[in-house]
């Protein structure tokens, strides 16, 4: 099931070489940047929500006119790392917090669907869109794993490990978000070349030597 989220209210002010501007706020001496790609542009402050969350440089086509806010996309892209993917639950099996040393301990999470955020872009209505394609299992003993594979349920072990001695371990699961797109005002997707891990809370688990018990018959 997708996930919703509060919607963020995004916004631009040219940068000034010595904010010097006009009495409509307009800057009528920008500070002049070099982009990545190595052509002339001029330098944003980007806001969210009314806090500053860094500055982008544009060029004179994607700039348009003095005092245009950027390009969606490149807010976009800027975007993307700071939204809030969800975590992924960790399932543990045996349950309860403890588990039998020398024997399989089974690891899954249900985060498997794709999750979209509503961002508010300069006027325009932004739906960013991510889902897991990975996933870093942190077993506490010192070993982890990736894989494309959420893990399952009993009786599959996709996911799992054996602890070689008793102890008190904390285990958790990073989900990695990518195969990501964003539409604008209910547009076409278009494709989102990021992914970003997001780290999974640790959890408590209690590795014990299971005894022998004498059974009468």
């Amino acid at each position: 099931m997708k996930t919703q989220y509060p919607t963020a209210t995004w916004t631009v002010r040219q940068l000034c070489k010595d904010d010097g501007r006009t009495p409509e706020g307009v800057c009528f001496n920008p500070q002049e940047c070099t982009t990545a790609a190595g052509v002339p542009g001029t330098r944003y402050t980007l806001y969210r929500d009314g806090e500053v969350f860094g500055t982008a440089c544009l060029t004179a086509d994607e700039e348009r006119k003095v005092g245009d806010p950027p390009p969606i996309r490149i807010l976009v892209l800027k975007a993307f790392e700071n939204l809030d993917w969800p975590a992924s639950e960790l399932e543990v099996q045996p349950p309860d917090g403890r588990t039998l040393v020398n024997l399989d301990t089974n690891f899954y999470t249900s985060n498997t669907e794709a999750t979209s955020i509503p961002v508010s872009l300069v006027q325009a209505r932004v739906v960013v869109t991510a889902e897991p394609i990975a996933y870093r299992w942190h077993f506490g003993d010192g070993s982890s794993t990736t894989t494309t594979s959420p893990g399952a349920p009993y009786p599959d072990l996709d996911v799992a490990h054996v602890y070689e001695t008793t102890d008190k371990v904390l285990v958790s699961v990073d989900t990695q978000y990518g195969a990501a797109s964003f539409t604008v005002n209910g547009g076409p997707p278009e494709e989102i070349p990021s992914t970003i891990w997001i780290n999974g809370e640790d959890q408590d688990l209690e590795v014990v030597e299971a005894l022998p018990q004498l059974v009468v018959r």
